[in-house]
């Protein structure tokens, strides 16, 4: 079960190739704007049970829907989730002003 706040996979790179190492540091700030994102829909739908759909969230970040795929837990088209009062209140920072 994804656990809430949602946490993305980022990538992680230690070699001495600095045009390497600038990549997946620009790929982990998308990462970190998918993450950000995917809480925000989170927070915002008072549902107990939510689908986030990898392509929904690709289309509001004007990104590719494989790299929200390869960053978020879940299966081919997205990920259900149950928020909990619990998880809600932790959702509580994403909301959308």
């Amino acid at each position: 079960m994804t656990t809430i706040p949602i946490r993305a996979i980022r990538k992680t790179y230690r070699g001495a190739d600095q045009a390497k190492a600038q990549r997946v540091a620009d790929e982990n700030r998308i990462v970190d704007t998918i993450e950000r994102r995917a809480n925000e829909i989170l927070a915002s739908c008072q549902d107990e049970i939510q689908t986030l759909l990898y392509q929904e969230i690709a289309n509001d970040l004007a990104i590719d829907a494989d790299l929200v795929r390869d960053s978020l837990p879940g299966g081919h088209n997205g990920l259900t989730v149950r928020v909990t009062p619990a998880s809600r209140e932790m959702l509580e920072r994403f909301k959308e002003k």
